[in-house]
């Protein structure tokens, strides 16, 4: 290489050493910061999605409630929150009463089973023994319900199946955690949720009723 084709390399070089070790701009330190913040908000916004909680007309709480309806609160009480039931049966003390959505019977269900304390001072009363809903809308506080596979059910809940129901059209199956949860598994999938008092066996009570 002749000698002024090496000086002109070597300072070229120099040039090019020089304008990557120049320090940023204002334009480009304004520009990186907004890249940081915008990530940074953007993986904020994405754990807080990540971590909401179950909203609480909403949540299936086992052995207590789903949405507004708790388990021991009077029928009377939940006819005032709900109206009047779309469907109802009673005999014996015990009442089933189901509303549906937009009152179209093909529509998601809300059930409760009610029991009187028969010979007790408050024997008048109806309270709820059993809840049971079918819209996917309900969820547990792990994001659990209607829709669920019995594998994301089995990952939450220590259940076993309780239930075998292969004369009902469709046939199904009850999976119960025997703590007041049960579900109602069709080909795999949850169909319905029931809440009642640990103890009742969930979903055999009003089934056989």
């Amino acid at each position: 290489m002749l000698p002024h084709q090496l000086k002109i390399f070597f300072w070229y070089g120099l040039f090019l050493l020089t304008a990557c070790n120049q320090p940023q701009t204002k334009s480009d330190q304004t520009k990186n910061a907004a890249d940081t913040v915008f990530s940074t908000t953007i993986s904020a916004e994405e754990k807080s999605v990540a971590e909401k909680p179950v909203a609480a007309a909403a949540l299936i709480t086992p052995a207590k409630s789903i949405g507004k309806i708790s388990l021991k609160e009077s029928a009377d009480s939940v006819y005032k929150d709900l109206g009047k039931p779309d469907s109802g049966d009673a005999a014996m003390g015990k009442s089933l009463s189901t509303w549906y959505s937009d009152h179209d019977p093909k529509g998601y269900q809300t059930q409760i089973f009610c029991t009187r304390n028969m010979g007790n001072a408050d024997e008048n009363v109806s309270r709820v023994k059993q809840i049971r809903v079918t819209s996917p809308y309900f969820k547990t506080k792990e994001e659990i319900g209607v829709g669920a596979t019995l594998m994301q059910i089995q990952s939450r809940f220590k259940v076993i199946k309780t239930a075998s129901y292969a004369d009902k059209k469709p046939p199904y199956q009850i999976y119960d955690d025997q703590k007041g949860i049960a579900f109602e598994i069709l080909n795999g999938k949850c169909r319905a949720v029931i809440v009642y008092l640990p103890g009742d066996r969930g979903g055999i009570t009003y089934l056989s009723f």
